[in-house]
């Protein structure tokens, strides 16, 4: 059964404190590339994943070899990637990030053992038909769009289903924004990467990965509220090692 992620504790940063977005002409579907990424992700690349071309039925409800097609023309017609395929990519071990039309085939979610899948689509999510475990995130791919309190519950979500030896499917429409940004907050937190090291780690593995400016914006918060969560654990650690030095002490006799 699906399951939205509706209300998450809020992270405790002053998002007031954001500093202004950049403007975007074509913020609907366009994402702005970071400086750091625009040679690798322009420069045509094959894929680093077996092309999903079959029409095979999918896992949702009542889709079929029509719907699949059209789904199918949705993610190629309308990316703003040259090289884009619909594919999927291997980011840690047991870590999927896809398109739609890869995350919902079911040749695909069968031969990777996908146990759980996170959407991050505003309309149309999936309806997973096997006994997988399954949230949606409703999120669009605009500038504008909140994903900040979102991050810390789909995080662990994922932390948890990786712990228990399941295989973890990310997706939005074409597995390049939105479904990106949610598995570089997922680096950063599980694995203490910088927000610059995520992003390089993640596009190293699928070239098209652009999280979009505003997107880009939240994860720089993110990244700062974990450095700040980090340093009080660690402070809290030292405070409790000297207490329990000094208990140590005074046994000795």
């Amino acid at each position: 059964m699906a399951l939205a992620i509706t209300t998450v504790t809020p992270l405790a940063i002053d998002l007031s404190e954001m500093p202004p977005l950049m403007d975007i002409e074509e913020a609907k579907s366009q994402a702005i590339l970071s400086d750091r990424t625009t040679t690798q992700v322009r420069t045509p690349s094959p894929p680093r994943a077996p092309c999903i071309t079959s029409m095979v039925r999918s896992l949702t409800v009542d889709d079929d070899y029509f719907e699949r097609r059209v789904l199918r023309a949705t993610c190629i017609q309308k990316n703003p990637v040259d090289d884009f395929h619909p594919q999927y990519s291997e980011i840690v071990p047991g870590l999927f990030l896809a398109d739609m039309y890869t995350a919902t085939s079911a040749a695909v979610i069968r031969d990777l053992g996908i146990t759980h899948v996170v959407s991050v689509v505003k309309r149309g999510c999936p309806h997973y038909l096997q006994d997988l475990k399954h949230i949606c995130v409703p999120i669009e791919d605009t500038r504008h769009a909140e994903i900040l309190n979102h991050l810390d519950a789909t995080t662990e979500w994922i932390r948890r289903a990786l712990a228990e030896g399941g295989q973890v499917m990310v997706h939005c429409v074409w597995g390049m924004s939105r479904s990106a940004s949610f598995v570089i907050a997922f680096l950063m937190a599980d694995r203490g990467m910088s927000l610059d090291d995520a992003l390089k780690y993640v596009v190293a593995r699928r070239k098209i990965v652009r999280p979009n400016s505003g997107f880009m914006v939240q994860l720089s918060f993110y990244e700062h509220a974990l450095r700040r969560r980090r340093e009080r654990r660690t402070s809290v650690e030292s405070i409790l090692a000297s207490m329990s030095r000094g208990r140590a002490w005074k046994n000795v006799k």
